[in-house]
């Protein structure tokens, strides 16, 4: 029986399902990144790093810090595309629908290996972690049609 797997993501908590051809839904997994939900300053350390510079070396080019939430982000995103990327390995799933905000979307599009990426059918920039279980096949019904 054809398999899909569908993913419902913030850059704070996750829950996969598994769902079957006859529209039965399985919560597979809810996983929870709590550095997520922490404020900027309680990600950070007491303070910003120093270098030291050789005498008349001029200055240095660095990039701009990366933001402590958006990194945290990026590694739950990380975990997220290693999660799929296992059940890919192991057949477990025939489609994947992503349903995130827009910026977590493109996180996890970004991670994905194509052979995964292939595997996509709907990508849908919207924050549905929110709801409860029982209605997401209805707010999710057009994507999994396709």
């Amino acid at each position: 029986m054809k398999t899909t797997w569908v993913l419902v993501a913030d850059a704070a908590r996750a829950r996969l399902f598994s769902v079957t051809r006859r529209n039965e839904w399985t919560l597979a997994q809810s996983l929870e990144h709590a550095e997520s939900r922490l404020a900027g300053h309680e990600l950070m350390s007491d303070g910003p790093g120093a270098m030291k510079q050789p005498a008349g070396s001029g200055r240095t080019v660095m990039s701009p810090p990366t933001p402590p939430r958006e990194v945290e982000a990026q590694r739950f995103a990380r975990e997220l595309v290693d999660l799929l990327v296992d059940g890919h390995g192991k057949s477990a799933y025939h489609s994947l629908v992503l349903c995130a905000p827009p910026h977590m979307l493109g996180l996890l599009r970004k991670g994905l290996p194509v052979a995964v990426e292939r595997l996509v059918s709907a990508g849908i920039d919207k924050n549905y972690t929110h709801l409860p279980d029982r209605e997401l096949p209805e707010w999710l019904s057009e994507a999994l049609a396709a």
